[in-house]
């Protein structure tokens, strides 16, 4: 790493961090991170485009740094590595508070890296996982087991994107994902981010707390009693709380062979539990705006 960030960035420092798959140093006064990067290149772009946008308006995020050359991305060997100035570099772990701060950022948003259409995004999801199924029975015994019900909650979720449509205002900067384990430097990653309906982030992160046991029921329904949202908020805060991403989530890095199979329990063996948080959910949010619930779920734990 030396070489690349010498020849590259013409950066000499000799004493190098590596945490999991990235590199943090620091260079004249300044904190930086290497970050290998995963994900797809034809999207750097607008990642790029997202950051300037936030660093022209004052917006709190890390900086991506550009190479030699004027390229955001640096190979290296067989991996992609991208440069970050970390204005944030904080280890510790975000709270509720950075996520209702961060998601208040809705003004005259650029239309990139927009992931507001969950209809056609769940749907796409389900489909190619049913497409896939077949191949799962003998491989992959607990997910083949599993999956067909959190299909199922999609499928409930997507019945009331139908019903209220697909979330067109309070758009906000947000996060491809953001849970319990998230460090303030990561929460300011500028690779990390998507524009999404403001909720996104709020939704996750407590999906996150609730699977790994750090907040229960009653403390999840006490902070959603000190924070202010409007009809839609509530609305499209349960859909997204409907949507399995945590189980899908598991999924992919499991099929990809970078999670045993076994860690799927974690997710099923609290299956009732979420049922009935997503039941809790539903009655307060019923008590501040009258929305539909899903019966299945209110027959089972109605008195």
């Amino acid at each position: 790493m030396k070489d690349l960030l010498n020849y590259y960035y013409y950066i000499i420092t000799d004493i190098i961090n590596m945490q999991g798959s990235n590199y943090y140093f620091n260079y004249l006064n300044n904190s930086f991170c290497l970050y290998r990067y995963n994900s797809s290149i034809d999207i750097l772009n607008e990642v790029f485009k997202l950051n300037n946008y936030m660093l022209y308006n004052n917006y709190p995020i890390n900086k991506i740094i550009l190479n030699k050359d004027s390229s955001i991305i640096t190979k290296y060997g067989n991996h992609y590595y991208v440069l970050v100035l970390l204005k944030y570099n904080s280890h510790n772990l975000i709270n509720i508070n950075n996520i209702l701060n961060f998601n208040k950022l809705i003004n005259n948003l650029p239309n990139i890296l927009n992931r507001t259409n969950w209809l056609e995004l769940w749907s796409n999801k389900i489909d190619n996982i049913e497409y896939s199924i077949k191949h799962l029975m003998h491989k992959y015994k607990l997910i083949y087991n599993s999956i067909y019900y959190y299909i199922g909650l999609t499928e409930n979720a997507i019945t009331y994107l139908r019903l209220f449509g697909v979330p067109n205002k309070n758009i906000s900067i947000s996060h491809r994902r953001v849970g319990s384990s998230t460090r303030i430097v990561d929460f300011y990653n500028p690779l990390n981010l998507v524009i999404d309906y403001r909720i996104r982030d709020l939704a996750e992160y407590i999906k996150s707390m609730f699977f790994n046991r750090i907040w229960d029921i009653e403390t999840i329904i006490n902070y959603l009693q000190k924070i202010n949202l409007n009809r839609n908020d509530y609305i499209y805060f349960y859909i997204r709380m409907l949507f399995p991403s945590y189980y899908f989530d598991l999924y992919d890095l499991i099929i990809n062979g970078k999670e045993k199979e076994k860690s799927i329990l974690k997710i099923t063996s609290y299956q009732e539990d979420y049922e009935y948080l997503l039941y809790e959910i539903y009655l307060f949010i019923n008590s501040k705006t009258n929305i539909v619930g899903i019966e299945w779920i209110n027959k089972k734990f109605r008195n």
